[in-house]
């Protein structure tokens, strides 16, 4: 059997990818400012190719865009950022009680329907189901506040990312054509024709999202504000980041402020479940089509499927993952088997 110069080329392919895929691997915990920086320079690449298209330079119309990101940025965190701050710090102080108020409220519910005449199992049922609500509560409280002390002890990859997605945004064509140069001549039309679909993809997936999440950030803190829920703004910023989530994200989102609502009175947390379900509501209905217009080409089952698979895998971020991961790989596949069939 003869060994063919193209059976070699690609299999010193293949060990490059796989050499590379360890070595990034092996240094996975420095590459958070690269990722941010990519993730920021694809939302902002379509802004900065309109302005181009306007007439200005590629470099000008990059300085365009970070002037009024920054000034917006600035504007709306010399406002925010100060109550954010405070209600975090009032959150640390008041989680001990809140913890302590909402055992006393379970042990309560636990006595009222002890002594009803509920069916022994279905009362151990429940006192199994209350038990778990308590655990996972607390759990998303723990990896909310463990978030963020990570992200604040990260605050110098997070303030360089903006500075390497420049750079990125300065060379977007040459590094696109650069990567293009390494491929064979054959495989370049395929790799243009991949890498357009992916781009389709993700721009549903991730700047659409990501639009859709930040208004119904903005709604809900305002919308827990008005109804005089603490830590509107902390929330409201929580149920914005979960709510790329498909399906699953608003219920996820709403639990912190159902649960912090009902602590004050019942009422009150019947009313922060009726403003969940009306952003949702005008979310499913009116923001969500008209900014994220054609879907992703996934089928609700396959959100599901994948939304389920990153969980497993990666728990919370590895929902945020599911979806962009899989429309990816579905692109690749379709591709694929264009190819071979």
């Amino acid at each position: 059997m003869l060994i063919t110069r193209t059976t070699v080329r690609a299999a010193m392919l293949a060990c490059f990818a796989l050499l590379a895929g360890y070595f990034l691997w092996l240094v996975r915990g420095g590459l958070y400012p690269f990722i941010i920086a990519f993730f920021l320079a694809y939302v902002l690449n379509p802004a900065v190719g309109y302005l181009e298209g306007k007439g200005l330079k590629r470099l000008w119309a990059i300085a365009c865009v970070y002037v009024l990101l920054f000034a917006c940025l600035f504007i709306v965190g010399s406002r925010l950022v100060p109550v954010f701050v405070r209600e975090l710090e009032s959150f640390g102080h008041d989680l001990p009680q809140m913890t302590a108020k909402g055992e006393e409220l379970i042990i309560s519910l636990q006595s009222q329907y002890q002594q009803s005449a509920l069916p022994h199992s279905l009362r151990t049922a429940l006192d199994d189901g209350l038990r778990t609500l308590q655990a996972e509560v607390q759990a998303l409280v723990a990896g909310v506040v463990a978030g963020i002390v990570h992200a604040l002890t990260h605050i110098v990859g997070l303030a360089i990312s903006p500075v390497l997605a420049f750079y990125l945004l300065h060379d977007w064509h040459e590094l696109i054509a650069a990567v293009l140069r390494t491929l064979p001549a054959r495989w370049r039309h395929e790799t243009v024709l991949v890498l357009r679909d992916i781009d389709k993809v993700l721009a549903g997936v991730i700047r659409g999202q990501v639009t859709v999440a930040v208004i119904v950030g903005v709604f809900v803190s305002c919308g827990l504000y008005l109804l005089g829920v603490r830590y509107a703004l902390i929330i409201g910023i929580l149920a914005g980041a979960l709510d790329i989530i498909p399906y699953f994200g608003a219920f996820i989102g709403a639990t912190p402020a159902v649960t912090v609502a009902l602590l004050s009175s019942p009422w009150l947390a019947l009313k922060v479940a009726l403003l969940f379900f009306v952003i949702h509501q005008l979310e499913g209905t009116i923001i969500g089509p008209k900014i994220l217009g054609e879907n992703v080409g996934l089928h609700p089952l396959s959100v599901i499927f994948f939304l389920f698979i990153g969980e497993e895998l990666g728990g919370l971020p590895g929902m945020l993952l599911g979806v962009p991961v899989g429309a990816v790989g579905k692109v690749l596949l379709s591709h694929f088997l264009r190819l071979i069939i």
